[in-house]
């Protein structure tokens, strides 16, 4: 995939589509389609993408295939860069001027942006794949690169010769195609934002804000630059509409609701949803997700309740799952209390539940 570094070839595939047909090589189409205009995001974010894509293709040849880049339909601001933001500047942006922004950061780094930005919508580049919002913001990607990578990352900017960065260097294609991924989950509005300096950070915000980087491929000699510097006084309110944030509230309590969904990945997901239902002015929502939330929280730490704080706690939460219609989740927390819980509580807590649902806990 584009974003652990593996990747697959479409000559592969017919190759195999040419095995399983035998003798039947009509059913394998003799050329594919290569679709280039990108639907998602406009011409200055898909430029900017583009521009890192170019890294890849010539220092990691092997890494993936080289397509004709993405098109937008239609043109758009360059992205902005704030360099060496204070963090407690960015924390107040966010609650203002660029609140309902997605902020996306290394994966392991994402418990700790939301907890230092008091912040939701905070996302690992990762977890955010097949995702798209309307404005991100890309938090200390570069300063956040491990140390053994921020020299020959400046190298690579640079164009700096005389190393085989893909034998010396593999894990570089894998934070490019990382970035990629960042980058073009954008639709509308894209911030770089590095909250400090760095070997790797100074040199990429040269690379896209200055014309004294040369850039390489396709695109090389072509005037402008990739980015602008930015000044935080300076950035214009972005606030998400009332509507906005429903729709993210809505999309992360689906989210939340996911079998396959890690448990605390779903719990994040849970808070994410009664913060923008809080913020799109629907408390019935909000309720309902803080509701899901707290059992889900429940069900976690289970066995670090004694039995008869456990029975009271389920109880309750039962009630509240129940009165907000979350029948589901409340037969998740019966069956995970039911082996705690001595015969005869459990049959009448099932008897009381039921009857009062009428609906049978299967």
């Amino acid at each position: 995939s584009v974003v652990e570094g593996t990747d697959f070839r479409f000559e592969e595939i017919r190759s195999v589509g040419h095995f399983v047909a035998g003798e039947q090589r009509r059913l394998v189409p003799n050329k594919y389609m290569t679709v280039t205009v990108n639907f998602r995001s406009h011409s200055g974010v898909l430029n900017c993408a583009g521009g890192f894509l170019d890294f890849l293709f010539h220092f990691f040849p092997s890494s993936a295939k080289a397509l004709k880049k993405d098109y937008g339909l239609f043109q758009g601001s360059r992205p902005s860069v704030l360099h060496k933001l204070d963090a407690k500047m960015l924390k107040a942006l966010l609650a203002d001027k660029l609140m309902g922004a997605i902020v996306l950061v290394h994966d392991d780094s994402a418990v700790y942006w939301r907890r230092a930005l008091d912040y939701s919508l905070v996302y690992g580049i990762r977890e955010a794949k097949g995702l798209e919002f309307k404005t991100i913001i890309l938090l200390d990607f570069f300063s956040e690169l491990p140390a053994s990578l921020q020299k020959p990352w400046r190298n690579i900017i640079f164009n700096r010769p005389g190393v085989d960065y893909e034998a010396d260097y593999p894990l570089l294609s894998t934070y490019l195609k990382l970035l990629y991924t960042g980058i073009t989950r954008c639709i509308e509005r894209l911030f770089f934002v590095e909250t400090k300096g760095s070997t790797a950070g100074d040199a990429t915000v040269r690379f896209l804000t200055t014309n004294t980087v040369k850039r390489i491929g396709a695109d090389a000699g072509k005037a402008g630059t990739l980015a602008t510097r930015a000044n935080a006084t300076d950035v214009e309110a972005l606030s998400m509409t009332a509507d906005e944030f429903l729709t993210e509230g809505l999309n992360s309590a689906e989210a939340g609701e996911l079998d396959e969904v890690e448990i605390g990945l779903a719990i994040s997901a849970l808070a994410r949803a009664v913060w923008c239902f809080e913020r799109a002015g629907n408390p019935k929502l909000a309720s309902k997700a803080r509701a899901h939330k707290i059992s889900l929280e429940f069900r976690r730490g289970i066995e670090e309740f004694d039995n008869n704080h456990l029975e009271t706690r389920a109880a309750r939460i039962m009630e509240s799952l129940k009165s907000e219609g979350l029948v589901r989740e409340m037969n998740s927390v019966f069956y995970s209390v039911r082996p705690f819980l001595p015969q005869y509580t459990g049959e009448e807590l099932e008897k009381h539940l039921t009857s009062r649902a009428y609906i049978p806990l299967v």
